[in-house]
């Protein structure tokens, strides 16, 4: 659940949201990010652990997922909730750390 808080700069965002890719693996996910980012060791390790869930999932806890490309991720989505910054509540991050599963990628 700790990972799904918004920090200070994702609550900055318009709207306020945390960033998540879009593969059809976690696989794909994590070797995306490895490749974008070769001498970055920590975020390599961080991605080692992959939350993975559907569209559906999220929509079903109360929160929406909206495409936000980067230059480096094309497939790049940001979780909003509706209430902004208000929605990430407790409660709320609870369904939604539930809508998620851990994959372990190598």
């Amino acid at each position: 659940m700790e990972n799904l808080r918004l920090k200070p700069a994702e609550e900055k965002l318009d709207p306020p949201g945390i960033s998540v890719l879009k593969r059809a693996t976690p696989a794909e996910v994590a070797a995306e990010v490895r490749a974008a980012f070769p001498g970055a060791t920590k975020l390599h390790e961080a991605a080692s652990t992959i939350g993975t869930t559907t569209e559906e999932s999220i929509r079903l806890a109360g929160f929406e997922i909206i495409a936000d490309p980067t230059r480096r991720f094309p497939n790049h989505h940001r979780i909003i909730h509706r209430e902004g910054v208000a929605g990430f509540t407790e409660e709320n991050l609870r369904r939604l750390s539930a809508a998620f599963e851990e994959t372990q990628e190598n």
